[in-house]
């Protein structure tokens, strides 16, 4: 699935009104001790909140491994100083298979995702979402 920018919004400005629906509260541009990633966003549950740094990669080909490495270090950091609890790269083009492999070894706590990915656990959400508004009783 390739990406357009017909919508008039970044790719960056994509990712978070879909993480907006999911629940989350983003910040965009986040730079933590002079590292930046994309957005910045927390969701809250019942057992805590998550703060997850997200990259978001707009490119012709698939992200390879060195992009991740340098995301995996940006994310440990703000790890050892407790701003962010896990990391998201997410991509347009998906990741070559020495990236996937690289990740899932060396760092646990980032997740790979693509586009269409994000955007079928969005659906997802918003579909429980709109089941749970339509089957709870109304309060008067």
């Amino acid at each position: 699935m390739s990406f357009s920018l017909r919508s008039g919004r970044t790719f960056e400005e994509t990712i978070e009104t879909l993480f907006n629906h999911m629940g989350y509260d983003t910040k965009p541009k986040t730079v933590l001790h002079t590292r930046s990633a994309h957005i910045q966003a927390i969701i809250r549950n019942p057992r805590g909140k998550k703060r997850v740094l997200i990259e978001c990669i707009n490119g012709c080909d698939p992200v390879g491994i060195q992009e991740i490495q340098q995301f995996c270090n940006r994310v440990a950091h703000a790890r050892e100083k407790s701003e962010a609890d896990t990391g998201m790269m997410i991509s347009v083009t998906g990741f070559n298979d020495e990236a996937i492999t690289w990740c899932a070894k060396n760092c646990s706590f980032v997740q790979l995702k693509t586009y269409s990915q994000v955007i079928t656990k969005t659906s997802k959400v918003r579909k429980l979402m709109r089941k749970f508004n339509t089957e709870t009783p109304q309060l008067s």
